[in-house]
């Protein structure tokens, strides 16, 4: 609705600059000036209030979505998932679809344009613009193709970057060690390259889409104020409709080469849409009250079939022999690995997941205990004593730790890593095989620990020695 009345407004105000030049060639200065003052300051005020309009609603979705996906994108990322960097840069095509959507309205508003230019200038101009506006068409469509393709190999070939630009700085130390740096750099340069290649490649279709629209726009123009002008010329057109057809006309193709220049972003706007929806839905869980939800699993491991309902204050306990997928499964329940079959769903509140080889960060204590939330020195105390971390270096919240808990017994890194998990409020805790590194005191304080907070939902895998004491489930995973 904005977008059509922004554009019969303008086509209005084109009508009305055509009225004020004509003031102006009979000698009628004041009323002229006036007019084409008045036609100058709405055009200021429709066109601030568009972008004012434009600049709050992409905020308001960037905002919206943001915070939908926020915990999607803290999330690890599972193999084979389109980038975190791409989900990103949905969000921002996807926040500018009002505008876009509006621009498409406003070009098909202002065709109304034809209908003021038969009237004012007769049939002739009328068939000039309609003739080079079909013209157009094919061409728009023509680049939103080849945009469409090209914005399928630019993700393909960011995904790409990212992935290998990860993999080379996680060896990184092994390929200095064999003088092979310049390998990963040079690899990473040329997929980069590939990667500025495509994007110059896209620039070109915008390009073409603007000069199409330009010159079309141009060529109509020029021929309506040729034909009006031998009309006027020779008197069978009165100068105000002869501005007016020329007016109107150059204000019907300002509003069609608005929406040109931005038809691939249209169609960008569009698939970011799709692919947000898609991922919000992939994430929503099916019923608010069950943190996690399997009908029919089945995972890259294991060929058993799974189904696990998990809600507030549930115990469940995970067995199975070593090797026969319980960390597999987890991580699929958690959304970290893709699924072979049926559904998976999980809460979009917090959740803890505490194994062996959870890693801590490098700096102080209070630091990797918080992740930046303000916690009172005495709440973490508290907890770390409720868990056996006790003693002077755990109460010394500014002490330095190392991303590889150098100096701590494993058994001490889990449960720091746990009561990070406890502390942040997690609805959900998801052990994963850790009981084999505690000794009997350290289970006795996980336990007692657990026991205290009732409407904590908790899963454990283990091969034999739960933690768990009182189980409401029990789920077997055979080989």
């Amino acid at each position: 609705m904005l977008g059509v009345l922004s554009s019969l407004f303008a086509l209005s105000l084109a009508a009305l600059s055509a009225v004020a030049i004509n003031d102006l060639a009979h000698h009628d200065d004041v009323a002229g000036v006036w007019l084409l003052v008045g036609v100058v300051a709405l055009r200021w005020i429709l066109a601030s209030a568009l972008d004012e309009w434009g600049d709050a609603t992409t905020s308001r979705l960037r905002s919206t979505w943001r915070g939908a996906l926020v915990q999607h994108l803290a999330l690890p990322r599972r193999e084979g998932e389109r980038s975190r960097g791409d989900l990103a840069l949905a969000i921002d095509q996807a926040s500018t679809s009002p505008s876009l959507e509006r621009l498409k309205a406003s070009a098909g508003a202002s065709l109304l344009g034809v209908v003021v230019v038969f009237f004012a200038a007769g049939w002739l101009p009328l068939v000039i613009t309609v003739a080079l506006l079909a013209m157009a068409a094919p061409f728009y469509q023509r680049a939103g193709r080849r945009s469409e393709a090209m914005a399928t190999q630019y993700q393909e070939r960011r995904s790409l970057l990212e992935a290998r630009q990860l993999e080379v700085l996680q060896h990184a130390p092994e390929l200095r060690a064999l003088g092979a740096v310049t390998y990963g750099a040079d690899e990473i340069a040329a997929i980069s390259e590939s990667e500025h290649s495509l994007a110059l490649r896209a620039i070109r279709v915008a390009l073409e889409s603007s000069l199409v629209t330009e010159f079309l726009s141009g060529v109509s123009v020029g021929l309506v104020a040729m034909v009006v002008g031998f009309a006027l010329l020779g008197g069978r057109l009165s100068l105000v409709r002869a501005l007016a057809a020329v007016l109107v006309t150059s204000e019907l193709f300002v509003q069609v080469r608005r929406f040109g220049v931005e038809f691939h972003r249209r169609d960008d706007a569009q698939r970011a849409l799709a692919t947000l929806d898609a991922t919000a839905t992939s994430n929503a869980l099916a019923a608010q009250a069950q943190l996690l939800l399997a009908i029919g699993l089945v995972t890259e491991a294991n060929a058993g079939v799974v189904d696990l309902s998990v809600r507030l204050g549930d115990r469940v306990v995970v067995t199975g022999p070593s090797g026969v997928g319980k960390t597999t499964l987890l991580h699929t329940l958690l959304g970290w690995r893709p699924l072979v079959k049926g559904v998976a769903t999980r809460t979009s509140g917090t959740i803890g997941y505490v194994s062996v080889d959870s890693a801590l960060l490098s700096g102080p204590l209070r630091d990797n205990l918080t992740l930046g939330v303000a916690l009172s020195d005495a709440e973490i105390v508290e907890r770390l004593e409720s868990l056996g971390l006790v003693g002077e270096r755990f109460r010394d919240l500014d002490a330095e730790l190392l991303s590889d808990g150098r100096g701590l017994s494993s058994g001490e890194r889990v449960r720091l890593v746990l009561a990070r998990a406890l502390l942040a409020g997690s609805s959900l805790v998801v052990l994963d095989d850790v009981a084999g590194v505690l000794d009997t005191d350290a289970r006795d304080f996980v336990r007692r620990a657990l026991v205290a907070l009732p409407d904590l939902a908790v899963v454990e895998a283990t091969v034999d020695t739960p933690l768990l004491t009182a189980t409401t489930q029990r789920l077997e995973v055979r080989a």
